[in-house]
């Protein structure tokens, strides 16, 4: 599938993008995404230029203030500067006005949820222009991590959040294009 990428300052193909994730796997500890052990050994130094190396635009959709502060400053700690809203509506509200490469959503939100809003996203836009949708949620049992996938999600992070399952579902993002 060939899905393209708005980086921060640029458009780049994912052909492109898959040379600059791998700059970045050297880059950032120097063994492949999907090996465990290059998440646990990279150093925080490292971890600080993850944006540089993978600039994306990212929304957080998240109702708890507790979440959505944790979220955000792992990701600042990224150096990302998340947009945040707090239900599915404000997310669609938001994919309206501004192009973003990744959603991550919370699942049980007020007014709209979060697998209802993936729903909608992937109803509004192409397979090549929407973002990636990643789930952040405390359900771990097999049929919740399945229905977040049947709603059009591309990845599901278990909360309490860490920073290397972020780092890991942002790299997958890319991965998963090839």
């Amino acid at each position: 599938m060939s899905r393209t990428i708005t980086a921060v300052n640029e458009t780049e193909s994912i052909s492109s993008k898959k040379h600059q994730i791998a700059t970045a796997s050297v880059t950032l500890g120097g063994g492949s995404h999907r090996d465990q052990n290059f998440l646990s050994n990279l150093h925080p130094h490292q971890l600080n230029n993850l944006a540089q190396e993978l600039p994306l635009r990212i929304i957080l959709a998240e109702d708890r203030s507790i979440d959505r502060m944790v979220a955000s400053r792992i990701l600042k700690s990224l150096g990302y500067q998340p947009d945040t809203v707090v239900n599915g509506v404000e997310l669609l509200e938001a994919l309206q006005k501004k192009h973003y490469d990744v959603v991550i959503t919370d699942i049980q939100m007020p007014y709209m949820t979060g697998i209802e809003a993936a729903r909608r996203i992937c109803q509004q836009w192409s397979p090549q222009e929407r973002p990636f949708i990643i789930a952040l949620t405390s359900n771990t049992l097999p049929e919740e991590r399945q229905a977040c996938f049947d709603a059009g999600m591309d990845n599901h992070i278990n909360k309490p959040l860490k920073v290397h399952s972020l780092i890991q579902a942002l790299l997958n993002c890319f991965y998963d294009l090839a």
